[in-house]
């Protein structure tokens, strides 16, 4: 079967899964549904670059906790922010700051590049958590979680249900777009810098801008996650800029599949939810999802997603 229809299915199967969450669980399970979505937009936000454009990036939580950071610095002390408002100053300074390392950064190629995205990821947390800005090693707090402010009516995401709905609106969205741009002409032409630049220069483009363009939008769908886990927890920490965050999402988006758009998701998934069953199984949780990273890796070295559509296609052949 072909690997897009497989994709566009299970986005499909997430995408009722995420409808149906608020009707079937209640309470921590929406919580927990809720962190693992935000996590799950932002391993495609990743893998937008990690495909298309082969560009191996272990900083992008620089980018998710600097959007974090400046909706806290920005949210009212004694109101509900208004969800429009800050979120553009987030989204627009993640961007920011992934156009200024993206435009140094791809520069250079391989190990090199992911060397310069991990000093970059670095200098940001060290900017939070050894300065005074944004509450030092101790973070910033959001006191309320922000509003959203629509023609003759104001919807309050305080409610646990309502926030996971707006939330799953949000990386609903970022998903299509991602969908939407690796099979536009620019993810075309991304793919073809990636593979063979000296043909994609040779019919007038620079594989250097097409790159950059692909990072700064990247960084911002990055930038909207770290919005929503500052709303979600109240709370924002230099860690969230860790390279540890990053290394992370990076394994999500391996796991799952770089060259779909519903791998990174299902790499999420699948991530955290076998760190929360093996948590409350055992205290040593990180050897049992250590061996599962191996399995999958050993078993399905392209990521689950290409392993089900291949054998699949393997399948229908058998049978045809």
């Amino acid at each position: 079967m072909n690997q897009d229809r497989i994709d566009a299915g299970l986005l499909l199967v997430l995408a009722a899964g995420a409808v149906l969450v608020p009707f079937v669980w209640s309470g921590y399970e929406i919580k927990l549904a809720t962190t693992i979505t935000i996590q799950a937009g932002l391993a495609v936000a990743l893998g937008f670059v990690v495909g298309p454009a082969g560009l191996i990036s272990v900083g992008h939580a620089a980018f998710y906790g600097l959007a974090a950071y400046l909706f806290a610095m920005t949210a009212p002390e004694s109101e509900p922010a208004n969800v429009f408002s800050t979120v553009l100053i987030a989204i627009f300074g993640a961007a920011a700051f992934a156009a200024f390392v993206g435009a140094v950064s791809i520069r250079s190629r391989g190990l090199y590049f992911i060397l310069m995205t991990l000093a970059f990821g670095q200098l940001g947390y060290h900017f939070f958590h050894d300065t005074g800005i944004g509450g030092s090693a101790d973070g910033a707090y959001v006191n309320f979680r922000p509003e959203l402010h629509l023609p003759g009516i104001v919807i309050s995401l305080d409610n646990a249900a309502s926030f996971y709905q707006f939330v799953s609106v949000v990386v609903l969205a970022v998903v299509a777009l991602s969908w939407w741009l690796r099979r536009s002409a620019f993810g075309s032409i991304l793919v073809a810098a990636r593979d063979n630049e000296t043909r994609t220069r040779a019919f007038g483009y620079s594989p250097y801008v097409i790159r950059l363009v692909a990072f700064v939008i990247s960084g911002a769908m990055a930038g909207a996650m770290g919005y929503l886990t500052a709303a979600q927890h109240g709370f924002v920490a230099p860690q969230m800029l860790a390279w540890q965050n990053s290394a992370t999402v990076l394994v999500m988006v391996l796991i799952g599949g770089k060259d779909t758009t519903s791998g990174p998701a299902i790499g999420a998934i699948l991530l955290l939810l076998a760190e929360e069953i093996l948590q409350r199984a055992t205290e040593h949780w990180l050897i049992g999802v250590g061996l599962i990273v191996v399995a999958v890796v050993i078993l399905a070295p392209n990521g689950i997603v290409p392993y089900l559509a291949h054998a699949l296609r393997s399948r229908r052949v058998q049978h045809a």
